[in-house]
This record gives C-alpha cells, sequence and structure tokens, in this order.
C-alpha cells in the first residue's frame, strides 16, 4: 500500500481532526539516509497472511526468531505464543506482525529498559494512547464522505497505564487492540496527515499520526517474513547462481535491503577507498548462512594493522570488544568454480577450517565486530582469485538495491 498525497490537502485536513494528535516519540531510526533512498514500489508484495495457525509451529517459530532458550527460558515462548494467537484472533490482527513487532522492539525480552518511555514487550507509547481511551473503549475517526465519524474498540479487559502496558500478557493484548486502530484508521491518517511513503499501517504504531520514516515498518516486516520461514521450516531460500553454482541467501527473511553497494566510494576525494563488498540491513544476533556448499577456509579475526588470526568460537568471543582490525571476527568459505564467500563483523560464528558445510547452513551470527560507526549488518564479499566481485550481481533476487532500482537520469 503506497500512500503519497498533497502536503496542502493533508495539513488543512489534519487542522480539522476531532482528537488529539498522536505523535510518537523515541523512534529508533540506525539508517535514515539510506531508507530514504528506499521506495515503496522497490519492494516485493509482502506475504499474505496465514489461516488457521497452528500454536506448536508457531510457538517454535517465535522462539527461533527470538533467540533460542537464552531469550525464551522456560515455557515463556508458549506463553507468548498463545497470547498473541488469542488476541490477534480477538482484534482481527496478523499474529505474525505482532510476533515481528516484539521481536524488534524488545528482542522479546520483558525486562524494561532504563529510562523507557515505551513499555512492555512492543514498547507501547502510553502517553501517545492514553487520552484516547475513556471507559473501556478506544476511541478513533474514521472518514466516510469527507466526514470524520467517531468509532470505539472494546478494550475494557484490562487498564490502560504504564504497568499493565509493561507487564508481557496485557501488553500483548494492548498491541493488538493498538493494532487494530491503526489498520482501521490508516487510509484516514492519510488523508488528514503528511506522510512520508510507507508500506504498512504498522508504521503509525512508531509515529502516531503522520510517518516520518519508513525504516521502523521495514524491520518489523522484514522479521515477519522471517517469523513466516520458521513457521514453514525453510531453512535454504534460492537467490541465484555464480557460474551455474547454486547460491542461497545468506540472511532469513528475503528480500533484504543494500546498506552500501560494491564500490561505493568511502572517504574524501582525495583519499579513502572503495567498498569491496555489500552491506546488507540486518539485526544484531540473528543468523548468517553460507550461500553455497563448500569448505571453510578462515574463521577468526581480523587483527589491527596487517593479518588475520584463526580462532576457536569459544577464543572468538575475547576477540569481538577487543582490539581487532575493520573486519572483525569473520568467515571465509571456498566454493566450486573458484568462489569465496566472506562474512564480516559477525558477533559470533559456529564453524572451524576444513570444515564441509552446505547451502544455508547456519555459520554465525550478524554482529557489529570491527565496525566504528555503524550499527549491526552483514558486510559480504565475492572474490574470484585476488578479483573481487559485486555479490548483489548474483544475489538480485533477494535484494531490494535502491542503485540498481532507482531510475537512471536521461
Amino acid at each position: 500500500m503506497l500512500l503519497a498525497f498533497g502536503v496542502h490537502m493533508a495539513v488543512a485536513a489534519a487542522d480539522r481532526v476531532p482528537w488529539q494528535r498522536r505523535i510518537g516519540k523515541n523512534v529508533d531510526i540506525h539508517h535514515k539516509k539510506q531508507h530514504e533512498r528506499v521506495r515503496p514500489d522497490m519492494w516485493p508484495a509482502e506475504p499474505p497472511t496465514l489461516k488457521d495457525v497452528n500454536v506448536a509451529k508457531f510457538t517454535d517459530a517465535l522462539k527461533f526468531l527470538c533467540g533460542g532458550r537464552e531469550r525464551m527460558p522456560g515455557d515463556r515462548s508458549a506463553k507468548y505464543a498463545g497470547a498473541i494467537l488469542d488476541n490477534a484472533d480477538r482484534f482481527d490482527v496478523d499474529p505474525f506482525l505482532m510476533a515481528a513487532l516484539i521481536f524488534d522492539q524488545s528482542r522479546c525480552l520483558p525486562k524494561q529498559p532504563d529510562n523507557e518511555t515505551r513499555y512492555g514487550l512492543s514498547r507501547i507509547d502510553v502517553d501517545m494512547h492514553a487520552p484516547h481511551v475513556r471507559n473501556g473503549r478506544y476511541i478513533y475517526f474514521i472518514l466516510d464522505n469527507g466526514e470524520w465519524q467517531k468509532r470505539d474498540l472494546d478494550v475494557s479487559a484490562f487498564p490502560f497505564n504504564q504497568w499493565k502496558a509493561a507487564h508481557p500478557l496485557t501488553n500483548i493484548f494492548w498491541t493488538a487492540a493498538i493494532l487494530h486502530v491503526f489498520y482501521a484508521q490508516s487510509a484516514a491518517l492519510a488523508e488528514a496527515f503528511p506522510q512520508t511513503p510507507h508500506r504498512h499501517p504498522v508504521s503509525h504504531w512508531f509515529f502516531g499520526d503522520n510517518v516520518r520514516n519508513s525504516e521502523p515498518e521495514d524491520r518489523v516486516l522484514t522479521a515477519r517474513r522471517r517469523m513466516l520461514q520458521y513457521y514453514q521450516d525453510v531453512a535454504v531460500i534460492p537467490a541465484g547462481d555464480y557460474n551455474g553454482l547454486p547460491l542461497v541467501s545468506p540472511l532469513d527473511g528475503v528480500p533484504r535491503m543494500v546498506l552500501d553497494d560494491f564500490g561505493y566510494w568511502r572517504g574524501t576525494k582525495r583519499q579513502g577507498h572503495t567498498h569491496q563488498g555489500v552491506d546488507l540491513v540486518a539485526e544484531m544476533d540473528e543468523p548468517i548462512r553460507a550461500v553455497a556448499d563448500g569448505r571453510v577456509t578462515f574463521a577468526g579475526a581480523d587483527m589491527p594493522g596487517a593479518g588475520s588470526r584463526q580462532l576457536t568460537p569459544e577464543e572468538a568471543a575475547a576477540f569481538r570488544d577487543g582490539p581487532i582490525g575493520a573486519g572483525g571476527l569473520y568467515v571465509a568459505i571456498r566454493h566450486e568454480g573458484g568462489l569465496r564467500s566472506y562474512y564480516m563483523h559477525m558477533d559470533t560464528f559456529i564453524v572451524a577450517e576444513r570444515q564441509e558445510v552446505k547451502a544455508g547452513d547456519i555459520i554465525g551470527t550478524v554482529g557489529r565486530s570491527g565496525a566504528t560507526d555503524s550499527g549491526a549488518h552483514l558486510h559480504l564479499e565475492f572474490r574470484v582469485g585476488e578479483e573481487r566481485v559485486d555479490p548483489a550481481v548474483f544475489l538480485a533476487p533477494v535484494l531490494v538495491d535502491p542503485k540498481r532500482l532507482a531510475p537512471t537520469a536521461e
């Protein structure tokens, strides 16, 4: 759904809205400029909502998305999954989107961060919504033939305050209810307020009435695609080939956005270097997969100055946050046809030198080791002999690359 419209008409309509403006605060944005390059029409349609969801499979998918037993000990994943499915059905919203939003906002951890003004698993902005909850009803308005029509949603099961928003199970209830409101209101908000073009009503979760950036929804929709992939038990996503060698996506939940392109000049006009791979937007700790069958030729750390050092997975933990070269922790794999793939800035790896891997095997997790200015991402390189080649050429079906999709000037 592409939302774009005249600013003057929208501002005029916004002056007449019969409610207190909802303005989202403390929105987490990492790559503002890069996301401004991406138009909504560059993305393919999102996978449809699944019906008749299997509780056990949904629970397993949620646990894997959230990081396994460390973040979802005991029966936590089952409790969260049950609450998500029940409330998604109650308020007619997509449970996979709810799971993705919770993952994006809290990594499924119930502990409230210090100095946080948003509460609970989904980081509900209580101040933004409190004026609209009255006597057990969420009051909102939609446009009907140019007139604002009042609607209300029954939310009487729980009070609305920061304590209920912070509690995991009541947070899930309120997450579904608020998403229902934004689903119902999104078309009206598009007419009433100036918006940054975006694709999904979940953008309003972050910004309130007028959306100001598309990055948060991109994160959530990527996490939703990952959740669907895990639910459907898909490990290998075909991505293309290199001279007949089948390649798969190194990241789940495709397509994935290119953050920095191959050959991009870094530095000043007089001093710098060209980017030797592609950077893909990714979240901390998400799995990295081998792009093809092959043998690990290196697993270790890029060291300061020159050279690299082989490490065991256990030794790597001591290097991750210490003095380390720009590539950080990384893994290299040799494939048929002379292709070698390199995965850099990893947080962890679980493979060793000379180990055989299959396409789609998990080799480690995304991190930011060695990166000084940027957040977590995957730096992927392809090399043939001493030559570096552009991975995006061979993985194009699973990438959203603004450089290639943007129209060129004649």
